[in-house]
């Protein structure tokens, strides 16, 4: 592939296949690719070829007739300037401000807009790539580099994933980007900045990458994927990560000086054995990716707070305390979607609707209180970890389904399966049919604090004691009152200025709570943030919120409008489909 200035890849695509019947035809996804011929890839032959009819945001069938003997075909092809998987910055949304900036973002169904494939996480296959770039760039992708070439003016990438993954994890990027090592295994890789800043502050940010992949191993099984980079992404990135194999992406918002959002690592991690080892088949089972990983991370998360910490059980309260923050995230979820909503269930109906639209906390959070449950059934960690790693072990390299996870379940624990409503669990919108029994013992000082807040007292020793979680837990429990005074947010602002906070989960969850207050001193900072990073987490509520504000939902608009470019496209297209609904005032 060669990506010009103008956007545009030129490509050649070869796919070797196996036919599991005698069909003579050969159906793939696609979206906005200009292909100009197909040819048998032994034989040379020109074969016949098709592009159906768009349909909505799924792309165009291609369909390839093959010869009898066809098992491999090259597509020769043209990818759109707008391909929706790929964002490509101008160098003046750069740090270096001198050269373009290149990255995909493939899950959920943005694969074919790159590639000719079949496009769902049902399928797996492995990939070579040979990626030619100005000769002052870099390329990474989800893969091992296996050598570059160099002219005068280029340089050749050539990279193998020699594991089978789905298309959706197929990624890339270009740039002006430079890397420090971890470890042996681990690289952190960005922008480099001004005298070294930006890459400093990510070596540091996440210089217990190798610790944590470590302890990951410890809990799921040997790390299948050889290397680990980290790429910290340009703003725009609309995730906080993406589990790439090989390639982590990152956003930006995590750097927040101290360490203190490096779950967010933990996550892309364990994704490395449930998501990018044993991945759902498609994508009603998102749950089976999600709700394992969160799952994973928090036990992560629970022997890095052992590690850190002489405190009898502080894992477990750790890893507790974090469900109960997702907890909250799960119900914000449910509220918004409407608990009848079918998108609040587990296993979730997608037909005929785009799995971004789907998009939410929900298979996260109540696919990991589902796991949690489950656990809690059968005795606790001792008795479901081993169960958790012959899981991963007898499934790694395939797509299931929830049956697979549920039988063996049902086959190893048979007493504790008979107490679970599987049905309410896995199909029925709303809340899950049980909330799991959560230590809250972390959140004690949390909810003695939201109570002294409560009665108009503010201290400068406040939050001495608490850690970041704590605050952050404090702050989304504010917003949860109804009668929260005003007078006693804006002391809290001037006493410990979380409206400047470089930690973003700590600036979102403010911004929100001033703009439930009204406050109109919140404005200006609230569109600034949503303006200057694109984590859909935090750019669609705060849009959402102002667009409730009457007296700033034009300002609003109008901001949106004018910054339209800076956004991912999935992003973009989200927000826009958030704002449709004010645009007939009579139904707001």
């Amino acid at each position: 592939k060669q990506w010009y200035q103008r956007r545009v890849a030129i490509t050649a695509g070869r796919i070797t296949f196996r036919r599991l019947k005698g069909d003579d035809i050969l159906v793939l996804d696609s979206e906005d690719l200009d292909i100009s011929s197909v040819i048998d890839g032994t034989s040379k032959e020109v074969l016949e070829f098709s592009v159906g009819e768009k349909y909505k945001t799924f792309g165009s069938p291609l369909t390839i007739h093959l010869k009898p003997t066809t098992d491999t075909i090259e597509v020769f092809y043209k990818t759109s300037p707008d391909a929706s998987g790929v964002q490509v910055l101008e160098p003046e949304q750069t740090m270096g401000k001198k050269h373009h900036y290149l990255f995909t973002q493939n899950q959920a169904i943005h694969a074919r807009s790159m590639v000719p494939c079949q496009d769902t996480p049902g399928v797996k296959a492995t990939y070579s790539a040979d990626i030619t770039v100005d000769k002052h760039l870099t390329a990474v992708m989800s893969a091992d580099k296996t050598s570059m070439d160099e002219t005068e003016s280029k340089r050749i990438f050539h990279f193998q994933q020699s594991m089978p993954i789905p298309s959706y994890l197929i990624a890339l990027v270009i740039g002006d980007i430079v890397s420090r090592d971890i470890s042996e295994r681990v690289k952190i890789w960005s922008e480099a900045g001004k005298d070294n800043e930006n890459i400093n502050a990510c070596e540091y940010e996440f210089e217990e990458t190798e610790k944590i992949l470590s302890m990951a191993e410890e809990i799921a099984g040997e790390y299948q994927w050889h290397k680990y980079d980290l790429v910290v992404l340009p703003p725009s990135f609309p995730y906080g990560g993406m589990e790439n194999p090989c390639m982590t992406f990152v956003t930006p918002t995590l750097l927040a000086g101290d360490r203190s959002l490096v779950n967010v690592v933990a996550h892309e991690i364990a994704h490395s054995w449930t998501g990018n080892l044993v991945t759902n088949s498609n994508w009603e089972n998102f749950w089976l990716n999600e709700g394992f990983t969160v799952f994973l991370e928090r036990k992560i998360q629970a022997k890095m707070a052992e590690a850190k910490s002489t405190v009898a059980g502080i894992g477990e309260k750790t890893r507790n305390f974090a469900a109960m923050n997702g907890w909250i995230s799960l119900r914000n979820a449910v509220e918004l979607f409407g608990k009848d909503s079918k998108l609040t269930a587990l296993n979730i109906d997608l037909t005929d609707v785009d799995p971004d639209d789907a998009f939410s906390s929900i298979p996260y959070e109540k696919g990991f209180a589902f796991l949690f449950y489950l656990e809690s059934l059968v005795g606790g960690p001792k008795e479901f970890d081993p169960f958790l790693r012959q899981y991963i072990r007898n499934n790694a390299k395939l797509s299931i389904s929830s049956d697979v996870f549920t039988d063996f379940y049902k086959q190893r624990f048979p007493e504790a399966a008979a107490k679970v409503d599987w049905d309410a669990w896995l199909y029925k919108p709303g809340f899950p049919p049980v909330k799991p029994d959560y230590d809250e013992s972390l959140a004690e000082d949390c909810k003695a604090l939201i109570k002294k807040w409560k009665a108009g007292n503010v201290s400068d020793n406040d939050i001495a004691q608490l850690n970041t979680g704590q605050v952050i837990l404090t702050l989304n429990s504010l917003l949860d009152l109804e009668d929260f005074a005003f007078t006693t947010y804006k002391k809290i602002n001037e006493t410990f200025e979380f409206a400047e906070s470089k930690n973003s989960e700590i600036k979102f969850s403010w911004s929100r709570l001033g703009i439930k207050l009204r406050d109109p001193d919140i404005v200006k900072g609230a569109l600034n943030f949503v303006t200057t990073q694109g984590r859909m987490k935090f750019v669609r509520p705060i849009y959402r919120d102002l667009m409730e504000w009457p007296e700033y939902r034009q300002l609003t608009r109008d901001t949106f409008n004018l910054n339209k470019k800076f956004y991912h496209n999935i992003c973009r297209m989200m927000v826009e489909r958030d704002m449709e609904k004010y645009n007939n005032p009579n139904q707001v």
